[in-house]
């Protein structure tokens, strides 16, 4: 029996599913840099394969939880919980077949059984993995921009602007994964949504605290007719103190961080060549 045409078979569908799961990482970057509806692009393009897909009733209720379909709201990528479900279903039975052909092609010797090992488990854990890191970079980016964005409203609130004009002035040409948002919410506006509901509709799409704070600052402003501009001095002095206390945080980390690829890394080759001299000469009696 010839396997040469079952394994390139296998290996064409390996490769599709990891070309899949690349295609979403370009899409959610193409959506960083470009400014894009949702609901449309590769990732729509992929529902209907998805679809074909029936993962296990458990599976799927665990895979596609509700934690699931928030943090895909927030990363913008347009599925349900079902299609994130259906696959990490299929890219691990991919994985699956990957590693099958790894360890028959190597013959199932020592690096064949590595590379099997690590292909299964990037299969399990890559996707969860790589939407808990998008959710975590989109959280952090809008946290260390929003300071600068609540300053440049302050100052168009403190020049007499109001806040809706204001809030188009600096949206317009504001960067980064807030500026997309913010200019989102002035599309809602123009279209006759209440503010109320347009500023609690982008709260809810983005996984920061401190946007949701704003949002409520601005809520709390409306209801009882205060100072927006004094209360967005005062928030914006707060977020510049957590983020400068995170960066102090991050920098108290990088020690212990460092010690992992010094004791996996640096030190075994330390060790190896400090120390195979003399056990060859040890072993070979010389």
């Amino acid at each position: 029996m010839n396997l040469l045409p079952i394994l390139a078979s296998l290996l064409c569908g390996a490769a599709v599913g990891l070309a899949a799961l690349a295609g979403l990482g370009l899409v959610a970057r193409h959506r960083d840099q470009r400014e894009a509806p949702k609901g449309g692009g590769m990732a729509d393009g992929l529902r209907p394969v998805l679809g074909l897909i029936a993962p296990p009733r458990g599976i799927e209720q665990r895979w596609g939880s509700e934690g699931v379909q928030q943090k895909l709201r927030y990363v913008g990528l347009g599925w349900d919980g079902r299609d994130f479900a259906a696959a990490r279903w299929g890219l691990l039975w991919l994985g699956i077949l990957l590693a099958v052909v790894i360890g028959l092609v190597r013959g199932w010797d020592l690096l064949g059984q590595f590379l099997a090992l690590l292909v299964l488990i990037s299969a399990f854990f890559g996707p969860g993995t790589w939407l808990q890191w998008r959710s975590e970079r989109r959280r952090m980016e809008i946290d260390i921009a929003l300071p600068d964005f609540l300053d440049r409203l302050a100052l168009g609130l403190d020049a007499g602007l109001g806040f809706e004009v204001a809030l188009r002035r600096t949206a317009h040409d504001f960067r980064g994964l807030l500026g997309e948002d913010l200019r989102r919410l002035v599309r809602q506006l123009d279209r006759g949504h209440p503010r109320a509901n347009a500023l609690r509709d982008m709260a809810n799409g983005t996984p920061s605290d401190d946007l949701h704070a704003f949002v409520a600052a601005v809520q709390q402003s409306d209801r009882l007719g205060t100072s927006l501009a004094r209360s967005l001095r005062v928030q914006t002095s707060l977020l510049r103190a957590r983020r400068r206390r995170r960066a102090q945080e991050a920098s108290r980390r990088l020690p212990i961080l460092i010690v992992f690829p010094l004791v996996f890394f640096f030190l075994p080759a330390l060790l190896i060549i400090y120390l195979a001299p003399p056990l060859l000469h040890l072993f070979l009696g010389r």
